[in-house]
Parts: structure tokens; sequence; C-alpha cells
């Protein structure tokens, strides 16, 4: 019954540990490669989403106000939704 000293129970252990290390580390890869597309993502817009949605805001406040007519602020808008 014994195997090198350890025992049935001894292998089952070192196995479940070495599947556990391994889930654990593609777990990791998976969450680094996970940021990285991220930041990409973000980085190829050209500007932050809390920017662009604070300049349509502003914007949007700017036509409530009246300072600005109908034909500016749909120009406005249609160009900070090309950037």
């Amino acid at each position: 019954m014994m195997m090198n000293g350890m025992g049935m129970m001894g292998f089952g252990v070192m196995s479940l540990y070495w599947i556990f290390s391994v889930l654990i580390l593609i777990a990791g890869i998976l969450l680094v490669i996970w940021a990285i597309v991220r930041v990409i993502r973000r980085g190829a817009t050209g500007q932050n989403d809390k920017e662009h949605d604070y300049a349509v805001r502003l914007l949007k406040e700017r036509y409530a106000r009246g300072e600005i007519d109908r034909d500016e602020y749909l120009q406005r808008l249609k160009d900070l939704q090309e950037r």
C-alpha cells in the first residue's frame, strides 16, 4: 500500500496541489491579457470615456441654455462623436 513512504493519500494531495497551481497560473495569465486589451482599447479611442461624456454634457447644457443654436449643437455633437 505504501508508495515511496508517502502512501496513497500523499499522491492525491500532491496532484490536487498541482492542478490548483496550474488553474491559478492560467487565471493570472488571463487577467493580465484582459488588462492589456482593456488598456489598448481605451487608448485607441483617443480620449477617455469620462472626458467624452463630460464634453457632451457641457454641450447639451449650452444648447439648453440657448447659448448655441440647433445647427451648431448638432455639428459639435457630430465632431465629438467622430473623435
